[in-house]
């Protein structure tokens, strides 16, 4: 009896101390309600918020990656990404971020019609402490086809 005793006290103990799964809110007002909410906030930290993609060809189309930490113990939402022009299209992470895992946000930047320096920005909303909006930068220079 003992040794079954041991194996389900051990098993309740294995699933009660499992990995702990967050579900990303399914609506808008739910994400607005957690960034409303700062019981909510948690900390993160930008691996790298700056990039700078070199000397392209105008109208190349280049991938600029973002990665971040949730330092924080509650799970990390992003609320909202906007780039800062329509040269721009981002995509996120989009399911929560579990306290000290992982995330990404991505930049596709079309260089049709840049020419020179470019200076683009892409702007994220989070559920953070230290700061709930971050601006993402990335350069390089863009030069003629030929």
């Amino acid at each position: 009896m003992k040794p079954l005793f041991s194996i389900i006290i051990l098993g309740v103990l294995f699933f009660a101390c499992g990995t702990q799964e967050y579900q990303q809110p399914k609506t808008l007002s739910e994400l607005e309600k957690i960034a409303a909410d700062s019981t909510n906030y948690t900390t993160i930290k930008w691996i790298d918020s700056v990039a700078n993609f070199g000397t392209i060809k105008e109208g190349e189309v280049i991938e600029v990656n973002f990665t971040f930490k949730n330092t924080g113990n509650k799970p990390l939402y992003i609320i909202n990404v906007q780039p800062g022009c329509g040269c721009t299209s981002p995509s996120f992470t989009k399911e929560a971020i579990a306290p000290q895992k992982e995330g990404w946000v991505k930049g596709v930047f079309n260089s049709l019609n840049q020419r020179g320096d470019v200076h683009k920005t892409i702007r994220v909303i989070t559920n953070t402490t230290n700061n709930t909006e971050h601006i993402l930068t990335f350069t390089g220079v863009v030069i003629n086809k030929s």
